[in-house]
């Protein structure tokens, strides 16, 4: 099996005490059912260095009940000082747990690596962010099956000795660009993807907008659902789901404005839409902007995500990216 590993560590403390390691794994450090019972797995999957060296570690031959007892042989410790210890064990105050996320990238399906190059904004251990240029889709498709963003980044791990599945977090349309979010391992990508949701509330688009604006700022509540006989056209619908997109005019043009939007959901080509339905199609756009007398030369719909945040799910702390607007946008203003 072809596999990569990342460890994480848990140190117990006061408040810890007396706790199950199960406990700390599903309450502190957001762990499935499904992702413990894979971690138990392996012999090493859940280790622990107990700060008392009095404190023993029961030893077991084989596998046992729903804790999961690994093949441990008593006393045994690696260099670093952690033995295989059983998930129903308590902790105490001081003592390391190590979990050992292990990927089966072989499992990671039909992606197509290829050497387009990354505009790589931020990596690290855990994650990729990625400014992905307009018209490239995330995702391999039949259409697109050599040149898709994830072929890329597989590309990238390739040629950088990385050994990961290639996990994009959320999507974006073929035509947008922008910033998109890569897991490096099962563990941040189960996480992040939980908080999926949240992140969509703190992500910005900036969009050039055909009209005059006469408001400035405002919300779009408009359900959305699809169009009939059109499996990928979306439109404004009651009987669609509910859809709401707050936007604000950072600038107007003669013919068109810079508009930067903000989603509290996420249906698909749901800012399209949403700016088609209010009479200010975005520029490009062939699906929803057809009546446009004059795009400037854009050739696709003029969205960008230009803005991310959310919390790095093993450094804890907030992380933000940028992206300026990319030169087909921003050379007509």
């Amino acid at each position: 099996m072809n596999t990569s590993v990342r460890d994480l560590l848990y140190t117990a403390e006061a408040c810890d005490e007396g706790k199950s390691i199960r406990h700390i794994m599903e309450k502190e450090l957001f762990m499935s059912s499904r992702e413990i019972t894979r971690c138990k797995q392996f012999d090493d999957g859940v280790c622990i260095r107990r700060a008392n060296s009095s404190l023993s570690i029961p030893a077991f031959v084989g596998k046992s009940d729903a804790d999961g007892l690994h093949p441990v042989f008593a006393g045994k410790s690696d260099s670093d000082g952690f033995s295989p210890v059983m998930i129903r064990e308590c902790v105490f105050p001081g003592d390391v747990i190590r979990i050992r996320i292990y990927e089966d990238v072989e499992n990671e399906g039909d992606i197509a690596a290829n050497d387009i190059p990354l505009d790589i904004v931020y990596e690290d251990e855990d994650i990729l962010v990625v400014n992905k240029p307009g018209d490239m889709v995330v995702h391999p498709s039949y259409a697109h099956y050599t040149d898709s963003l994830a072929g890329a980044v597989k590309g990238y791990y390739i040629r950088t000795s990385q050994n990961h599945v290639v996990r994009a977090i959320g999507r974006l349309d073929r035509e947008t660009s922008g910033l998109v979010l890569f897991a490096k391992n099962r563990y941040v990508a189960a996480i992040l993807s939980d908080r999926q949701g949240e992140m969509s509330k703190r992500k910005e688009y900036l969009a050039l907008a055909s009209g005059y604006f006469d408001v400035m700022q405002g919300t779009i509540d408009a359900p959305i659902g699809e169009t009939p006989g059109q499996r990928m056209v979306r439109c404004v619908t009651d009987d669609g789901k509910r859809a709401v997109t707050h936007f604000a005019v950072v600038r107007q043009f003669d013919d068109f404005a810079l508009v930067r939007l903000f989603l509290e959901t996420g249906r698909t080509h749901q800012i399209r839409v949403h700016m088609a339905h209010t009479g200010h199609p975005l520029l490009g756009d062939g699906l929803y902007g057809k009546e446009i007398a004059d795009s400037h030369g854009i050739t696709r719909a003029a969205l960008h995500a230009a803005h991310i945040e959310f919390t790095h799910p093993i450094l804890k702390k907030k992380m933000s990216f940028d992206a300026d607007l990319p030169q087909d946008m921003k050379i007509i203003i």
